[in-house]
């Protein structure tokens, strides 16, 4: 497989509190992005990510990807669950979403907004779920999915890794076959890109990093008001 990312700091924030990690090798990608004062955020999603990525490389060819990932989550959320304690580290955490992907398989572990998705033809899925308020409301059907897109509190996490001295991780499987691409992203590219603008860029773009120059791009132009992550991925 083939991949290409791209991490800028956006139009507006004077620091990237997004992290990522991109293995084709060994098919490992993780994007993270940090909350918190002052150098929280940055710290916090650059340690998740490096706890992660460490776990995959210590990794045998017997474990179990979803139970490797699992048990690395659970590990960054203790450690910062207690940097979290430290002075000028209140609210610290990170989403964190990961991907291992093998010649059939992909498996993602996820908490928080960040976000997984499926291009597979002329479809785009969202694999993963945002852990936000206003994902729940709108799952609830207390408001619409048109209410939520400008809704004021849409950023409000309801789950991240360090929050809590517990966290609940969501695991998911899909297929994956010849021709498809996974797209890992942070919610400062996709609150200003559309599902269907992932899609045709990825499709029309000859070379994996035009596309991924193109939506970061775009994102910018449109204001860049968060940092902007991306991680595209090939099954060739």
């Amino acid at each position: 497989m083939k991949a290409e990312y791209l991490s800028h700091v956006g139009a507006v924030r004077a620091n990237n509190e997004d992290a990522v990690y991109c293995d084709s090798k060994n098919g490992v990608f993780i994007v993270a992005d940090g909350v918190g004062g002052k150098e929280a955020g940055e710290i916090a999603s650059a340690t998740a990510v490096r706890i992660v990525a460490e776990a995959t490389w210590a990794s045998q060819p017997e474990d179990e990807p979803a139970v490797l990932l699992r048990e690395a989550f659970y590990r960054a959320n203790d450690l910062l669950h207690r940097k979290g304690h430290e002075a000028g580290r209140d609210g610290m955490g990170t989403t964190l979403t990961a991907a291992i992907c093998s010649e059939e398989k992909i498996t993602i572990v996820h908490v928080g907004d960040s976000r997984a998705y499926l291009l597979r033809g002329e479809e785009i899925t969202q694999l993963t779920e945002d852990h936000t308020l206003v994902a729940h409301l709108v799952r609830d059907g207390k408001i619409s999915p048109e209410e939520a897109v400008d809704h004021p509190r849409k950023n409000i996490l309801i789950r991240a890794i360090g929050q809590e001295a517990l966290v609940e991780v969501n695991t998911v499987e899909s297929p994956w076959e010849k021709g498809d691409y996974l797209l890992l992203c942070s919610d400062g590219l996709y609150n200003l890109i559309s599902e269907q603008e992932m899609l045709e860029l990825t499709m029309r773009s000859t070379l994996l990093s035009t596309a991924v120059q193109y939506m970061a791009e775009t994102a910018y132009k449109r204001g860049g008001y968060d940092n902007i992550s991306v991680i595209l991925v090939a099954h060739d």
